[in-house]
């Protein structure tokens, strides 16, 4: 299970507990009549913000590991993903300051609690709602028929590792299929189809996953057909 999985399922629970926590509020606020107690709502409510907080930290620490290994390679999307996230942290954050510290304006907790769940809904919705979106189109999708093969140059393996190093080891291993944050790739070269995208494994389907990438890869446009050459002729050591 790779981590993008691993990451988009804690995402479902994150989006869950604000769903929970929104509910419970507008119960508060919103009926005179209820079916639940008021007290029972509040601990609902406590209990959700609480889970929803830990979830928004520990998500937040694999994405800002994640864009410190791309870099400047972040595509758009990732970028806007981002500027979501870091605004519901200040909006979250202002919430609670107001509620633990400033209570003179808790008139604006309401509000600012349904800008906490649209934010959080739009954070869903840019990570591991397209995640889930590109699965079902891969996996709906007919098989690509391989493009013929281009000459390419020869690769040197020693370049191809310290390429790696660089830009793959933090999300793939080469000397095993076990997956760490994307799949492992070893007998990459030999298998009959490569992860996710579900292309035939060969040198021309595996620049384009690097060109074009299925899920949240980040692109390598800027690689060099050398480059590729070295990276794949390293890959073919293992």
């Amino acid at each position: 299970m790779s981590l993008f999985l691993i990451k988009s399922i804690m995402a479902i629970f994150f989006l869950l507990a604000a769903l929970v926590a929104i509910i419970c509020m507008l119960n508060l606020m919103g009926r005179t009549e209820r079916k639940i107690s008021a007290t029972l709502l509040r601990r609902m409510h406590k209990g959700a913000g609480f889970v929803f907080t830990v979830l928004y930290f520990v998500i937040s620490y694999f994405c800002v590991k994640y864009w410190a290994m791309v870099g400047d390679q972040l595509s758009v999307r990732a970028v806007f993903h981002g500027v979501l996230a870091i605004l519901l942290f200040i909006v979250l954050a202002l919430k609670v300051s107001i509620i633990q510290f400033y209570k003179e304006f808790m008139r604006y907790v309401p509000v600012m609690g349904m800008c906490v769940f649209i934010l959080a809904f739009a954070v869903f919705c840019t990570s591991a709602g397209y995640f889930f979106l590109r699965a079902e189109k891969v996996a709906a999708r007919p098989e690509e028929i391989s493009e013929p093969p281009q000459i390419a140059p020869q690769g040197d393996a020693e370049q191809g590792a310290a390429l790696f190093a660089d830009k793959c080891s933090f999300c793939h291993y080469a000397d095993s299929e076990e997956a760490k944050i994307g799949p492992g790739l070893k007998n990459i070269l030999k298998r009959e189809k490569l992860p996710y995208s579900g292309r035939p494994a060969n040198p021309d389907n595996i620049k384009k996953q690097l060109k074009t990438p299925i899920f949240s890869m980040p692109s390598f446009a800027a690689l060099s057909e050398q480059e590729i050459a070295d990276l794949l002729a390293y890959l073919a050591t293992f």
